[in-house]
């Protein structure tokens, strides 16, 4: 760390010494001063303590007085002879003639009350209002022998007065003869004033109560004071301003609790006399001091600059390794010690340096030390490592040091060198060299400033890192790429994603993202096994980047959903194109072995940016909505994101919760739809229909909630409780005498893949003790033969097994084989509606539906047509030879109440559309 100030070391100890002498000298003279102001401090106190005491002491003794004169008017035997006689007239006397001996303290009220006569006779001076000043409801209330303040406050000024009450009694009786009220005026009153300003000496003084100056000399009156003075209660106070020292002294409490205080102002030039003292002193001292401080510095340094001249001059010596003796000891012991110690420490470095150099050239890391761009030493390690041969270190020294490094690497450490003059240079970097035969190679560098023979140089420790960069490379490529197809995983697509959408939203332009999924690969994975599948997946990740090009992102984001990042189309139409050639590449065949083809195809989502947000989480999420979308609809297609497609995700999103609760709270109900003999007009069957009417979503359509439950696995769950449901109500009518003969039940896709279906079908047949042959299990053809997960002969037989009967559903809309019907033990066939609606007579319709009668009965197959609205849809029928008919012609769904007064009522059946055949 380089010092911002450098001082010689006998300048340092001069100023050093200067400033702590003057220093100290000042601290003593500044701690003397304060103890002088504190002496004056404490004198003032004192005083003011003592005014304090000797003004109660003259309040007291100003009162005593005029209590004496009221007591010898209260003892005069005139006065008692008046007070017995009633005689007011002598009693006014003996008042005048108390009064007439008064000769220092005077009493301003003076008066008698007898027993039921107020104010029976007045001697109070002529001004005296006693209504004001000594009213009759005090009198009376007042102790006698104690003196008390009263205070009017409805007076402008307030008036105060002292009073003292003595009661006049019958010697013989002790009776009370009346009271004798004596007292003075304290308002405005000159008399206490000056017996107070007499004895403190005080030609300033006031007389508060409360905060108002009732009486006082001088202009005290007239200043406002600190209402520390005023609210002393019963202790004395004091409070010096400049020159000036107000006391404040507690006479008496008056009856209103407030209390009557005596305040003086005198002069105090204590404090004053003190500071001017001390600061005619402050600069003769300052100077003495630093005159003292100054020599004695000089002779320190006197002492001390001799010595540690030789002591330099020899470290000096040392440093440039010149034989040199130590210096001849000198007066200071401790220079001497540090001379013996500098040769000591000198003689280690270079032992240590020898250490060093031997340890540096033999190190396995790399050592570059090199000034000025020039290279002034490397270790046979370096050398290694570059392509060298150990000890050819002429082969580098006094080159330029960015010869080792990569050239790509040069400007970065060329920035490196210049801001290494200001500290601001890393001093630990990864960074490529170059090898003797043109390879780089990876190396880690730690860098720092040395000395190096006298020279400021930079010493290089140096790692060859390369292994750990490949690793590094790897995990990075392991961590974004997938391992597969080599494509970029989910995190990088969303790294490139977010890029993309921030630089075509700064240049205006439009990005494209899709989502790409293989319709039925788990079907083709299931069947031929993953080892097709993974050739099925890199096969497609190959042709999507031979279509799309190295500047287009393709990603898998795994099993077998692609990512796709369109920047900058055109327009909607190019859109459109890329989406039409990628689906038309992944339909096109995968040769397999064993010269097996496979054909697939594609469900593709795309969504816009910027017009359909800039969230790339949103963004994808948007993409895989309309790609399930497209999936849903038909797949091998694509669709454009809609915000419709948020709605319904969402909604399918509500309608799983609250499908899921209404299955644990058995919210659903079944309907049930009568299967006819047409020409018998008699209820042969019934068809179970799950229903459901949720509180907020309303009446929910059965294609809508049976999908959900097909794609949550909440189909398993409801399968179950549809089955329990059907057979309870079926053993519900044959115990109430309904006979239908069998009811009909459907059993989805999934239902059949659940391997524990056909032991929990057992099971509810156990619990409901129904017979196995009067239920009927609907299995559409997708079962049958689109689902390659499912063998339709293992789920045909299990269930034959049991002896439930099988219906085969929606027959003649798939792409079923007419082979199964006679492989496999089918019971009836349901002819799918579409082939009922619209039929008329000699139509291709009619000659169909006759025609798949005819192969049926051949082989044993009883037929249902369902989906009959009309009465002549259903004589057609009829007349094909198919009597089993379903539809709203003949019954609509009814819940089970009205199922059973179906059945109970055997003319619910409108007999003008039964016809006999």
């Amino acid at each position: 760390m380089r010092a911002r100030i450098s001082l010689p070391f006998s300048r340092l100890v001069m100023t050093l010494f200067v400033v702590g002498l003057v220093g100290t000298a000042a601290a003593l003279f500044w701690i003397t001063y304060l103890g002088s102001v504190s002496i004056a401090e404490h004198e003032i106190a004192r005083s003011a303590k003592s005014r304090a005491t000797l003004a109660r002491m003259a309040f007291t003794q100003h009162l005593d007085q005029l209590e004496s004169q009221i007591r010898a008017v209260s003892t005069s035997p005139d006065l008692h002879t008046a007070l017995q006689a009633g005689d007011k007239v002598a009693a006014k006397k003996a008042l005048e003639q108390a009064a007439a001996g008064m000769t220092s303290a005077v009493l301003d009220i003076l008066l008698i009350d007898r027993p039921g006569e107020y104010g029976w006779v007045n001697g109070s001076l002529g001004l005296i209002d006693l209504t004001n000043q000594l009213p009759e409801t005090v009198r009376t209330a007042l102790p006698p022998d104690i003196w008390f303040i009263h205070t009017n406050h409805a007076t402008d000024p307030v008036q105060v007065t002292a009073a003292l009450a003595v009661a006049v009694l019958e010697p013989e009786t002790n009776r009370v003869l009346g009271k004798v009220f004596g007292g003075t005026t304290i308002t405005d009153s000159f008399s206490l004033s000056g017996e107070l300003s007499r004895t403190l000496q005080a030609g300033n003084l006031a007389l508060y109560h409360q905060e108002h100056a009732v009486a006082g000399l001088g202009d005290l009156t007239r200043e406002k004071l600190p209402a520390s003075l005023l609210n002393l209660e019963n202790m004395s106070g004091y409070v010096l301003q400049g020159n000036n020292l107000y006391v404040a002294s507690p006479l008496m409490r008056g009856i209103d609790g407030h209390w009557l205080s005596v305040v003086t102002k005198q002069p105090v030039d204590t404090l004053q006399k003190v500071e001017d003292t001390y600061s005619h002193l402050f600069t003769p001292f300052l100077l003495y001091t630093a005159a003292l401080a100054i020599g004695a510095a000089f002779l320190i340094n006197r002492v001390t600059g001799a010595s540690l001249g030789r002591l330099l001059d020899y470290a000096t010596n040392l440093r440039q390794d010149r034989a040199v003796l130590p210096p001849s000891p000198g007066l200071i012991t401790e220079f001497n010690k540090l001379a013996r110690m500098l040769q000591a420490a000198f003689e280690a470095v270079r032992a240590r340096d020898a250490q060093f150099r031997e340890m540096i050239d033999g190190s396995m890391h790399g050592v570059l030390v090199h000034t000025d761009h020039r290279i002034l030493y490397v270790n046979d390690a370096l050398l290694k490592m570059l392509g060298h041969e150990p000890g050819d270190s002429q082969a580098l020294t006094g080159k330029t040091f960015l010869d080792l490094y990569a050239p790509e690497e040069r400007s970065r450490l060329r920035s490196y060198y210049e801001a290494e003059q200001g500290n601001d240079a890393p001093h630990a970097y990864e960074i490529k060299g170059l090898r003797k035969d043109g390879r780089t190679i990876w190396f880690e560098q730690h860098v720092r400033v040395t000395e190096w023979h006298g020279e400021t140089a930079r010493y290089a420790t140096i790692t060859d890192i390369s292994e750990r960069k490949r690793q590094e490379e790897l995990a990075t490529k392991n961590a974004n790429f997938d391992l597969l197809t080599g494509l970029p995983n989910r995190r990088l697509l969303i790294d490139r994603l977010h890029q993309t959408l921030n630089r075509d939203r700064h240049q205006g332009k439009l990005t494209a993202l899709m989502i790409l999924d293989l319709d039925r690969f788990k079907t083709v994975n299931e069947t031929y096994g993953p080892k097709v599948g993974d050739q099925i997946i890199t096969t497609m990740a190959a042709r999507l980047t031979a279509l799309l090009g190295p500047e287009t992102t393709v990603a898998r984001m795994g099993g077998d959903e692609f990512a796709i990042i369109l920047s900058d189309p055109e327009d909607r139409w190019q859109i459109d194109h890329v989406a039409r050639e990628i689906l038309a590449e992944i339909e096109k065949p995968v040769e397999l072995e064993n010269n097996v083809r496979v054909v697939m195809a594609g469900s593709l989502g795309i969504t816009l940016s910027p017009g359909d947000g800039e969230d790339d989480e949103a963004l994808l999420l948007q993409a895989d909505t309309s790609m399930y979308q497209a999936k849903a609809e038909s797949g091998s297609s694509y669709r454009f994101f809609a915000t419709r497609m948020n709605d319904q995700t969402a909604r399918s999103g509500r309608i799983e919760v609250s499908l899921r609760e209404a299955i644990q709270n058995g919210e659903l109900h079944l309907n049930y739809q009568p299967i006819v003999d047409y020409p018998n007009g008699k209820v042969v069957s019934c068809e179970a229909l799950a229903r459901w009417t949720h509180p907020s979503l309303g009446s929910v359509a059965p294609d809508e909630f049976i999908k959900v439950a097909e794609e949550s696995g909440l189909i398993i769950p409801l399968g179950e409780w549809v089955l329990q449901e059907a057979c309870s109500f079926f053993q519900s009518c044959r115990n109430q005498g309904l006979d239908i003969g069998s009811i009909s039940v459907n059993i989805s896709p999934r239902q059949c893949r659940d391997r524990d279906f056909v032991e929990r079908l057992s099971g509810i047949l156990d619990k409901t003790a129904m017979e196995p042959s009067r239920l009927q299990l609907e299995i559409t053809e997708s079962v049958m033969f689109d689902d390659q997960r499912v063998n339709p002969v293992e789920i045909l037989e299990a269930i034959n097994a049991l002896g439930v009967r099988i219906s085969l559903d929606d027959f003649g809309t798939g792409y079923s084989s007419l082979s199964y019907l006679k492989r496999l033990p089918i019971d009836t066939l349901k002819i799918d509606r579409s082939f009922i609606l619209g039929l008329e007579p000699d139509s291709d319709g009619l000659a169909l539906v006759k025609a798949i009668v005819s192969m049926a009965e051949s082989l044993g197959i009883e037929v249902v047509c369902e989906g009959a609205e009309t009465q002549e849809q259903c004589d057609l029928i009829s007349e094909i030879g198919c009597s089993l008919i379903q539809g709203f012609v003949l019954a609509h769904p009814m819940n089970k109440v009205a199922m059973q007064e179906f059945l109970g009522n055997p003319d619910i059946i409108p007999q003008n559309i039964v016809k006999a055949v």
